[in-house]
Formats: structure tokens, C-alpha cells, sequence
């Protein structure tokens, strides 16, 4: 059954990465933008297929969090995909890594957070993601400035 299911969608495989790689064009110029948003930047001469929108966040510590919160409470849902592996409980007692070990990968680690991204998405939908985090960002400046002015 999940073979014919897998030959019937790969029929469609061109059509799909398509209408992603379509879609992550749209988010990109939406949220390109943005000055803390980092969106992803496939090689030259590279065809990416957009399984996975990520962007990163280049704030202060724990705002790509507090964006993940504040997406969630509008009904938008994200995952972070990437945690540092180096970190997990194999590496750390076979390998004997330690935070602190890989720092860029732990850095940005905590910068990363994947968008939703799908064939179907409307720009609608797309905009409604881009117009909160615009709107995070600018109450999260707000909100810095009124604790730097105190």
C-alpha cells in the first residue's frame, strides 16, 4: 500500500517541488524584509526542493523561542529541527562532548526555527505567517528599547 501511494507521488514530484520551491520565493521576498530574519539561500546552480522552510533569527539569546511562543499563540505552527547532535546523550557520554564544545553550531542552533512550508499553502496564509513575525519583531524592539530607556 505505501509503495503504490509513494509511485502515484511521484508522479506529481515535479509539480510539488514547484509549487514549494513558489511558495518559498514568496516567503522569502516577504520576509527577506525583516533585518533580523535570515532566510535560507540555496548554492548557485542548485535546485532547492523545500522540504523544510528555515530561517534564523539573529537577536539576543532565546528570541527565536519567544517568537515559536508568540507564532504558536496566533495558531501557527513551527519545529525546530535542529538541535546540535554533538549534545545529544550518545556523543556526550561516548565522545564526551560538553556544551560549549562546537560553539557556532550551538549558536545558531538556537537561531534556527522551520516555518510551515507545504504545496497547498495560500499566500494568504503565507502573509498571516510574515505579518506575525514582523509584528513580533517590532513589539520585541519595542520592548527592548523600553528596558534599555529604564
Amino acid at each position: 500500500m505505501t509503495a503504490a501511494l509513494g509511485l502515484s507521488q511521484m508522479k506529481k514530484l515535479d509539480k510539488i517541488i514547484e509549487m514549494r520551491r513558489g511558495n518559498a520565493k514568496y516567503l522569502t521576498s516577504k520576509l527577506s524584509r525583516i533585518q533580523t530574519v535570515r532566510t535560507p539561500s540555496p548554492p548557485e546552480r542548485y535546485l532547492h526542493t523545500y522540504q523544510m522552510y528555515t530561517i534564523r533569527i539573529n537577536k539576543e539569546r532565546n528570541t527565536r523561542d519567544k517568537l515559536r511562543k508568540h507564532l504558536s499563540n496566533k495558531g501557527i505552527m513551527t519545529k525546530v529541527y535542529f538541535e546540535p547532535v554533538h549534545l545529544t546523550s550518545f556523543y556526550r557520554k561516548y565522545l564526551r562532548y560538553r556544551d560549549g564544545d562546537l560553539p557556532v553550531t550551538e549558536k545558531i542552533s538556537k537561531e534556527v526555527l522551520t516555518l510551515p512550508l507545504y504545496p497547498t499553502l495560500t499566500k494568504e496564509e503565507m502573509d498571516y505567517v510574515t505579518k506575525n513575525i514582523a509584528e513580533f519583531v517590532d513589539l520585541d524592539m519595542t520592548n527592548n528599547e523600553r528596558i534599555s530607556n529604564c
